[in-house]
């Protein structure tokens, strides 16, 4: 059994649980819409094209997907896991903790000596 599995078992944590927290949480909600509207607006600005968002103070929105029952079931196998993933599970774990009066627990406490997944290396071209 996985560490995350194990932390899930012991906290008396249900997995279709965690899969409903994360979709809730990672919905963008309307401050979400609003920030996802005002950086269309910005690239289309031809004065603020060449100003960085932060510049303009426009945050980030939420990615708007929670974690699937697929990244879920690869988190409690302990597969690798991108460091996007590992975090929505940790809100999604913070959350549920957090109604139970628990304290909050960061991702190498879930995770353990599981690795992270990087992403492919972009191809050095021949010049």
């Amino acid at each position: 059994m996985g560490s995350f599995q194990q932390f899930l078992t012991d906290k008396n944590i249900p997995s279709e649980k965690l899969l409903r927290l994360s979709r809730q949480l990672e919905s963008y909600g309307s401050e979400g819409r609003i920030l996802l509207k005002k950086r269309s607006a910005r690239r289309r600005d031809k004065d603020a094209q060449g100003k960085s968002y932060e510049s303009l103070s426009i945050g980030k929105p939420k990615s708007g997907r929670g974690v699937s029952a697929q990244q879920l079931q690869a988190a409690l196998g302990d597969l690798p896991l991108t460091a996007s993933v590992r975090g929505k599970l940790v809100r999604a774990v913070n959350a549920v903790l957090g109604k139970q009066g628990g304290s909050p627990v960061d991702a190498p406490a879930l995770f353990g000596a599981s690795p992270v997944r990087r992403g492919a290396t972009a191809k050095k071209s021949a010049s």
